[in-house]
């Protein structure tokens, strides 16, 4: 149903939390794909990738220029695009299957909590094809 985009560059560490909360959704099929758009990481990052079965498009550039390359290697229709930080709220599927289900015209925004409960910075963008 979603393709997943991460922008990574020697991103092992933080690869863990992402990948353990998207395990689920792509058991479920809520997830179809995950693409690692890597700027030639030199780290674990690759073999994180090949583990876990995702699709790696190695570009060169900025977070901005990796999620390009990765948004236009997604097959799904709706593309689930993380900055480069790779922080997922843990409840991020609530949001994302309301919004599927409410037939999701409009881009919607995944943001962590910020100071006072308020809503933080986007954590992650999911639009339509």
């Amino acid at each position: 149903m979603i393709s997943v985009v991460l922008p990574t560059h020697n991103s092992a560490a933080r690869l863990i939390q992402v990948l353990t909360l998207l395990v689920p959704a792509a058991v479920d099929g809520l997830v179809k794909t995950v693409i690692f758009a890597d700027a030639g990481s030199t780290d674990a990052t690759l073999d994180i990738a090949e583990d876990s079965g995702a699709r790696v498009v190695t570009v060169q550039g900025d977070a901005g220029t990796r999620l390009a390359a990765g948004c236009a290697a997604a097959t799904s229709a709706w593309i689930l695009a993380l900055g480069e930080d790779l922080t997922l709220p843990e409840a991020w599927r609530v949001p994302v299957e309301a919004h599927l289900a409410g037939g999701g015209g409009n881009p919607a925004f995944a943001a962590a909590p910020g100071p006072l409960g308020l809503p933080g910075r986007p954590r992650a963008l999911l639009v339509k094809l």
